[in-house]
């Protein structure tokens, strides 16, 4: 009985303190939120109709600080998920609190290649779970491709609608996290035509196939990454940082998270935010 009882009182503080932490969580991202106005489901590009699922159509979410100045420096964001999955809402804590430091954050769905393509051998992980690879599945290499297609058109849109929102258009920067940072990347850095100069990077847990394409003169890049990453190597963060040193770009830096997984976008909210506002501050 007593043994019971000792095992109900654990049962209930442990409930307790996830209770808390719950409750501090939200009222945190209820903090950011309140900070910030936004404006969900803009259209970005018509609907590609062979997507028919809602998170593979071109719209974004608008994060706005309600205390601003004259312009917007731009923050755009692309969400993870393996380009099969994942949404532009699983992120709204993270973006809201980087948009209440006076940023406009451009949050973004696109077209998921492998959701509606479904290639044996063609998923992050069976490409960079296990270490750094010459060359990439060929239905990863397009998924890549096509959701860059669409962060183009969100720059495309941006610049289109700078005055609408007060967009500066000479400080923008693009993150993700996952596949999305591996959109960003590609689009940063292999992308050659832009619609917009793309002034810093913030990688998220991502990775590029091939590094050595990033010219001298690229964007600075602040990565973070878990050391026990499962789904996307640690070895592809330490493959970015060499490159730039190797190109003498020695305004970037690496974050490498000890003891942590893929995908923490809890941790990089609640201690990371400062870091990555403080590193966008000196180039934007």
């Amino acid at each position: 009985m007593k043994k019971n009882k000792d095992i109900l009182k654990r049962i209930l503080l442990i409930s307790g303190l996830l209770l808390c932490f719950c409750f501090s969580s939200y009222g945190k991202f209820a903090s950011a939120k309140d900070s910030v106005t936004i404006k969900n489901n803009l259209r970005y590009q018509v609907t590609d109709t062979t997507y028919p699922d809602t998170s593979s159509d071109r719209t974004l979410d608008l994060y706005l600080p309600k205390n601003k100045g004259d312009k917007l420096p731009v923050f755009v964001f692309i969400h993870g998920g393996g380009f099969s999955g994942g949404d532009k809402n699983s992120t709204a804590a993270f973006c809201a609190k980087v948009a209440s430091y006076g940023y406009a954050v451009v949050s973004i769905n696109y077209r998921l290649y492998l959701n509606k393509h479904k290639i044996v051998g063609a998923s992050c992980s069976a490409n960079m779970a296990k270490g750094l690879k010459n060359n990439f599945h060929e239905g990863l290499q397009v998924a890549i491709k096509t959701a860059s297609e669409d962060a183009i058109f969100a720059l495309k849109w941006i610049k289109e609608n700078a005055k609408l929102y007060d967009f500066d258009c000479n400080k923008v920067a693009i993150s993700g996290g996952s596949a999305g940072a591996m959109t960003a990347l590609y689009t940063a850095y292999i992308i050659k035509d832009k619609p917009l100069n793309i002034k810093a990077v913030v990688n998220l847990w991502g990775g590029l196939e091939h590094p050595f394409l990033i010219r001298k003169q690229a964007a600075p890049l602040l990565t973070y990454h878990g050391d026990q990453d499962k789904l996307i190597h640690v070895n592809y963060a330490y493959a970015l940082h060499k490159r730039m040193n190797e190109i003498k770009n020695f305004q970037s830096k690496i974050n490498i998270m000890s003891g942590l997984g893929h995908a923490r976008y809890d941790y990089i909210t609640k201690n990371k935010v400062d870091e990555i506002i403080s590193f966008l501050n000196t180039f934007l």
